[in-house]
């Protein structure tokens, strides 16, 4: 009796034998001898998922049957408008039509945990549906085949039908509760996502901005700040007296609750960097980019990393022929 037959199993439960290795030692000597060992075993056999089955079965006939409602479609609605266009362009149209609720019932898919929110895509589908249907079955009177025609427009019935009662078995109401829940945290992302874009784009102009704008994007922000102000309450406008030293409270006076001293805010007056250059270079053109540069951190502007490729660049505006020396 091999060991295949020794192994115990469960009554009911289908097995089916299989080759498996394990390793054997084999020591004379004391010198050890690995080896691989084929023997046989059984292994327990799954049932079969019949609902499974059933459902990889039903959407192959749903995916077979909207080919065969495109194929259709797109032939009568090309027979129909290829007397006015080039047939090319008529049966490219006459796909189009079924393109359309098919796409309509692609979204509709993507929605299917939230009801209201596929209502929009469910609505056009069946829009779009009776669109198809109305021409395919015009292309039939055109042919004094009315009958023909209806039954032809009643492929893409049938396939919508079908693709519906599959996208409502797929559906899995939520309760409102987690509906809600799940919204939310969609909300939360596609608005993070949304906001990180704007702010990148509108850091990259301000930079941008910064970079090329020169006298006259700095003349442009004074302008708009100077309007700001202008623009308050004359209750609002009144010059307040210029921040001090915090006085320590008296005794008795709430010591606790000190405040903390306001910071004195210290106007920056300074040209920029496009005035400096362009006052440097008319002064002495063949002035050298590091001349420029110490001219441009004398006048004020901190050190950076980027600032001699931004001196460079303001040059070459400046001072286009300073490229080919």
């Amino acid at each position: 009796m091999d060991e295949a037959t020794e192994q115990p199993r469960t009554p009911g439960v289908k097995y089916r034998k299989v080759t498996r290795h394990r390793e054997e030692t084999t020591v004379i000597d004391g010198v050890p001898s690995t080896r691989n060992v084929a023997y046989d075993a059984w292994e327990p056999v799954p049932p079969r998922e019949w609902d499974e089955m059933i459902l990889r079965g039903a959407t192959g006939v749903i995916v077979g049957v909207t080919g065969m409602a495109i194929v259709a479609t797109t032939a009568s609605l090309g027979g129909l408008l290829s007397a006015i266009v080039p047939d090319v362009v008529a049966y490219g149209a006459g796909g189009l039509f079924t393109a359309a609720w098919v796409t309509a019932m692609a979204f509709e898919w993507l929605d299917r945990i939230d009801p209201e929110r596929g209502k929009a895509a469910r609505i056009a589908g069946w829009c779009f549906l009776l669109l198809s249907m109305g021409a395919v079955f015009t292309y039939g009177f055109t042919l004094n085949q009315p009958w023909a025609g209806g039954f032809g427009a009643c492929i893409d019935l049938l396939s919508k039908g079908l693709w519906a009662l599959l996208i409502r078995h797929h559906a899995v109401p939520l309760d409102e509760g987690v509906a809600h829940w799940v919204t939310q945290q969609e909300q939360k992302l596609a608005s993070r996502e949304l906001l990180s874009g704007r702010l990148l784009r509108l850091n990259r102009r301000a930079a941008y901005q910064r970079a090329v704008g020169g006298v006259e994007y700095q003349a442009a922000g004074a302008i708009l700040a100077s309007a700001q102000t202008t623009s308050l309450p004359p209750a609002e406008q009144t010059p307040e007296p210029a921040p001090s030293a915090p006085v320590p409270p008296a005794a008795g006076e709430g010591g606790d609750e000190q405040k903390a001293p306001v910071p004195t805010v210290t106007e920056i007056d300074r040209q920029s960097i496009a005035a400096i250059v362009r006052e440097v270079i008319a002064h002495n053109p063949k002035v050298s980019d590091a001349e420029l540069v110490t001219a441009v951190k004398e006048a004020g502007h901190p050190d950076r990393p980027n600032l001699a490729d931004t001196v460079r660049r303001t040059a070459l505006r400046v001072d286009p022929s300073r490229k080919a020396s």
